[in-house]
């Protein structure tokens, strides 16, 4: 192929570049204080629900509705809907009052 023609890399030595033109000397102090530095972090506040077998359903069939929400499904049944209503309720607790 003697048409071919190498492309010019004109530029390409920015890629090769040092990022930190000058080496930044921190002290092991200042390494320190930023490695060891706390946050404030608001409590961990855990809670046990005893669920029974079929509300331990209910949340399956909630997971699962939510994870593919593309395919089609029908309404949930009056009572299904109240029983998913209250099973919220006792997951989210007494936050309302």
């Amino acid at each position: 192929m003697p048409t071919f023609k190498r492309a010019s890399l004109g530029g390409s030595e920015d890629l090769f570049r040092p990022t930190r033109p000058q080496v930044v000397s921190d002290t092991d102090d200042v390494i320190k204080d930023s490695v060891d530095r706390h946050v404030q972090r608001e409590p961990v506040v855990y809670r046990t629900l005893s669920l029974t077998a079929e509300e331990i359903e209910l949340l399956i069939d909630a997971i699962q509705t939510a994870k593919y929400p593309d395919r089609p499904r029908q309404k949930p049944a009056l009572d299904k809907f109240d029983s998913l209503d209250a099973l919220r309720l006792k997951v989210q607790g007494d936050s309302g009052g």
